[in-house]
């Protein structure tokens, strides 16, 4: 009995030192891959604000992602003033907007220990927008702004149909109602009965199907709904020709409603942030700017905000 046990004991031993000494399976090769991809540190980026911006920022996103895989950058709009707060109260990374930041919300991120830094990303401009069917081809700046304040009231003021004028606008935290605001109401009040919508998209919506009708949309929606509503020329006054909004005409400034889009950073941007925005003003950014049917900033523009990057 006692030789039998030591045998067992004796081949288990065996057993054991050669399992010790044999090298260990590998995992397969997947497995390790998987490993060391999970291993990779991944970076959100939180992007919000401009409704004018939006189509842009997503373009933006989904080709940057594409050969940044460690990169997940989530976009959404609500208006430039969204955007704006969302920074200030450290909520977001990049803040989108169609407008610059006011010297109230400046003091507010102050207040807060947030410095916010402007990027310049794109160059827009505001189309004034009517249903097809209506006869007006071209209008002032000063008519658009009788228009919005309430001075002229139906179409045949201005040498159109008898019908009455439904004008659409967007709500008050949009860069561009603050710019429209600004540049063609002249800082005077909107008229009460103007029917503020959420987006550009719901402008273009209401007014290809309201033919009394008159909006005010980024160029791009504009251009991409083209065959649903007239896009107006515009003249600076009176005497001036009519301009329709285009690329050419923003760029040599004989378009009157233009304007920057921009970025915002709490600070100047390290790491991921940083790369990315160099990457929107760079040539690659730049050249889907093109695409969404805005306009690329300047040359001299770009290079100056890369120098800052660094």
């Amino acid at each position: 009995m006692i030789g039998a046990v030591v045998i067992t004991i004796i081949v288990v031993a065996a057993l054991a030192a050669y399992y010790i000494g044999s090298p260990t399976p590998s995992a397969p090769q997947s497995t390790i891959q998987e490993t060391t991809s999970a291993q990779r540190a991944v970076v959100v980026i939180n992007q919000k604000g401009s409704d004018t911006l939006l189509v842009l920022a997503q373009r933006w996103a989904e080709e940057y992602m594409k050969t940044h895989p460690n990169a997940q950058i989530a976009v959404s709009g609500g208006g430039s003033g969204t955007g704006i707060a969302a920074l200030i109260n450290g909520q977001i990374d990049i803040a989108d907007a169609s407008r610059q930041i006011s010297q109230k919300e400046l003091d507010e991120a102050k207040s807060k220990g947030i410095n916010p830094v402007e990027w310049k990303v794109a160059l827009d401009g505001i189309s004034a927008i009517v249903h097809p069917s209506n006869s007006i081809g071209e209008l002032t700046i000063e008519q658009l702004g009788l228009i919005y304040r309430g001075n002229l009231t139906n179409w045949k003021q201005l040498g159109g149909p008898d019908m009455q004028i439904i004008t659409y606008g967007r709500q008050s935290n949009s860069g561009t109602y603050v710019y429209w605001k600004e540049h063609v109401l002249g800082n005077k009040d909107y008229r009460a009965d103007m029917q503020s919508l959420n987006g550009n998209a719901d402008i273009v919506d209401a007014v290809s199907k309201d033919r009394g009708g008159i909006g005010y949309v980024g160029i791009a929606y504009a251009e991409s709904r083209k065959s649903d509503v007239k896009i107006l020329a515009v003249k600076k006054d009176a005497n001036s020709a009519a301009v329709l909004p285009s690329q050419s005409t923003i760029l040599d400034g004989s378009y009157p409603i233009s304007r920057y889009l921009y970025l915002y950073t709490n600070g100047a941007p390290a790491g991921e942030v940083k790369q990315y925005i160099k990457w929107i003003i760079g040539p690659q950014g730049q050249a889907l700017v093109s695409q969404v049917e805005y306009i690329p900033i300047p040359a001299f523009v770009a290079e100056e905000q890369l120098q800052i990057l660094g």
